[in-house]
């Protein structure tokens, strides 16, 4: 199964114009001066096409002139008798300014009769994941329903994985039709990296498709239903028939303790809080050791887990303060220049949350909000950065 996030390549392919703004027809003419009542150096900043450094020129343009210009570029936005591709641009500038009290700006453009406009309206609420996330991620719902497939698959591309039950809601309401089997991509990587299953309302059993054809199904024998927490068996069902694993794997919150390498030759899971690793072609079992939650690390043949720290939990109130090393190892079990204790993992467990489970039972690995790198994130847990891992990828 792949670990990469499909919707690089495919929103491009399928929407080619959401790359920049649209080109200008030849029935619309192309931005004039004379109808910009503002200053020509600010005309000439909006009218070209936005480069990396814009907001470098914004700040050299402020300094000639001696003027703060962000809320003049603010205002452009919402002059409806502006050039659209200026409208745009502007849009484009003050979300990678990325001051908050310009958010308010952007919902209403993404009404905007223009498609440039709302593609730049896209683009500025993506600039807010890192400082705003949690607005930023209602903007871009909000342009899932646009009726652009260029909007949707931007859209799609500023969310990538970060929130599943959006995502699955969205696939509920019917994206584009083309977009379709990349938003369940999307969601099947989302997974992989730890986000939570959707249980049988009935039965509890959760369970999601593994490569070749296999189903990784997790059967609970005891359920706390108030606590979403489950204890039970793991199964690994493949044409070959099914592999019964681990009989104690704890669940939390719906987030199954076992991942696929992205090969998809080995399984990592935990069970009775011990790690192991099965290869599917010897039909054979490993352990690692004591440990909980691993997670595969997306574009390598490694994963991590944490271990406990020896005599680290402290109670405080009706929470307990945990510390965990989190480790690395290899899937075939091979020697690593990079395997071993990595990070520290702080977590706070209540126990009026999952029954006082560790939150690291529902960490997941997401992309940083600017795409850069990858870190390790849940509620009750400190967010920890994760190593460079596309550049340990490629070492030999």
């Amino acid at each position: 199964m792949t670990q990469r996030l499909p919707f690089g390549l495919a929103c491009c392919l399928l929407a080619a114009c959401a790359a920049g703004t649209r080109p200008v027809s030849r029935a619309e003419p192309p931005p004039q001066l004379g109808d910009f009542p503002h200053e020509a150096a600010l005309f000439a900043l909006l009218a070209a096409p936005p480069a990396a450094e814009l907001v470098d020129s914004l700040r050299q343009l402020e300094q000639r002139t001696g003027m703060a210009w962000a809320d003049t570029i603010a205002d452009i936005t919402e002059e409806t008798t502006a050039h659209p591709l200026l409208r745009a641009n502007a849009l484009t500038l003050l979300g990678r300014l990325r001051a908050p009290r310009y958010l308010i700006l952007i919902q209403p453009r993404l009404a905007d009769p223009d498609e440039r406009v709302r593609l730049a309206a896209v683009g500025a609420a993506r600039e807010f994941l890192s400082t705003r996330p949690e607005p930023a991620m209602r903007l871009l719902e909000i342009a899932t329903r646009d009726s652009s497939i260029a909007v949707q698959a931007r859209a799609l591309e500023a969310m990538a994985d970060r929130d599943v039950d959006l995502l699955r809601a969205w696939l509920r309401h019917g994206p584009a039709p083309a977009l379709v089997p990349v938003v369940r991509e999307v969601v099947a990587v989302a997974e992989e990296r730890g986000a939570p299953l959707v249980p049988d309302p009935v039965t509890g059993i959760l369970e999601r498709r593994g490569p070749d054809g296999t189903t990784l199904r997790f059967r609970p024998v005891q359920r706390w239903l108030a606590w979403q927490t489950a204890v039970g068996r793991l199964e690994l069902m493949s044409p070959r028939g099914v592999a019964s694993l681990g009989e104690h794997v704890e669940v939390a919150r719906d987030v199954v303790p076992a991942f696929f390498s992205r090969d998809g030759a080995f399984l990592v899971y935990e069970s009775a809080r011990e790690i192991f690793v099965h290869s599917r072609a010897a039909a054979s079992t490993r352990s690692v050791g004591p440990g909980i939650a691993p997670r595969a690390l997306p574009f390598t043949d490694d994963f991590v887990y944490v271990r406990a720290v020896q005599d680290s939990a402290t109670e405080q109130g009706i929470s307990v303060r945990l510390q965990y090393e989190l480790v690395r190892a290899s899937f075939a079990g091979t020697p690593s220049a990079h395997a071993g204790v990595i990070a520290s993992v702080k977590a706070m467990a209540r126990f009026d949350v999952a029954g006082g489970a560790s939150p690291a039972r529902w960490m997941r690995i997401r992309e940083t909000a600017d795409g850069a790198g990858f870190e390790l994130v849940g509620m009750g847990i400190d967010p920890v950065p994760l190593p460079d891992l596309l550049s340990a990828a490629k070492v030999p």
